[in-house]
């Protein structure tokens, strides 16, 4: 019984390394934190790696967190006082407006991004978005805010990995990518339209803790039916003063 709880211990400690790390780790960098011989560590790497917990780069022979981790910590996210934080200013966001709000989290891990929560619209034509499936950050406005606040490199790797738009297939040019990002910073909003569902307008503001350190970002989701340019005023300074509200009461890390 002893060394099974050893085993739990050992491979939790390592798990709390692979996700508190600023990058991916290698099998000689948990060995060195916890002491342990490269072979221990290695298996349990490959432990976590079975289950989903971290993920491998097989030709760099890294590790990182792995998608199953990320979608019991989005559950568990869900289920917390952040939660009950944004839920309500959601609700107040499509009460105001009559359009559906939402909020993403931002996964440092898989330079990715996905809802946590939302605010459906009550109008018979309105969206329907899943919660807690890994979408890009490269397309959408609530993507699309995270990424032009994030640090250069990360902004580099997202391009190297970037894909088609959902909705379109349309792919970006460096230059565009890059402009894209560069007036989403000078405005601190990003206005998207018909690139991760068709026929809908995107306005989304960065949810920002300390420069260069973005949890996520508030948005709306509007058919574009229902938008005309001079409405974009309006939702630019609502979702802007929602993510400041968010940001004024979450810990910086």
């Amino acid at each position: 019984m002893s060394d099974a709880l050893g085993t739990v211990a050992r491979t939790l400690s390592v798990l709390r390394i692979v996700a508190e790390a600023k990058s991916s780790v290698g099998v000689k960098d948990v060995a060195d934190a916890l002491q342990l011989p490269m072979s221990t560590s290695h298996r349990l790497l490959d432990l976590l790696l079975g289950e989903g917990f971290v993920q491998k780069d097989a030709a760099r022979r890294r590790y990182a967190i792995g998608s199953e981790l990320s979608r019991l910590a989005n559950l568990v996210s869900a289920k917390t006082s952040f939660s009950s934080l944004v839920q309500p200013l959601l609700d107040e966001l499509t009460k105001e407006t009559g359009e559906t709000a939402l909020f993403a989290t931002y996964l440092p891990a898989q330079r990715a991004m996905t809802y946590t929560a939302k605010s459906d619209s009550p109008q018979p034509l309105r969206y329907r978005i899943n919660l807690h499936e890994n979408l890009p950050l490269e397309w959408g406005a609530t993507g699309l805010a995270i990424l032009a606040f994030l640090p250069e490199e990360i902004q580099a790797e997202v391009f190297v990995a970037s894909q088609a738009s959902p909705a379109t297939g349309r792919r970006l040019t460096r230059k565009a990518f890059y402009e894209r990002l560069q007036i989403v910073k000078q405005d601190g909003f990003a206005v998207t339209e018909s690139e991760k569902l068709p026929d809908s307008i995107g306005i989304a503001a960065p949810i920002e803790t300390s420069p260069g350190h973005v949890i996520g970002s508030i948005g709306f989701t509007i058919p574009k039916v229902r938008f005309s340019r001079n409405k974009q005023k309006i939702f630019s300074e609502l979702v802007c003063r929602a993510s400041a509200r968010v940001a004024s009461r979450t810990p910086v890390t």
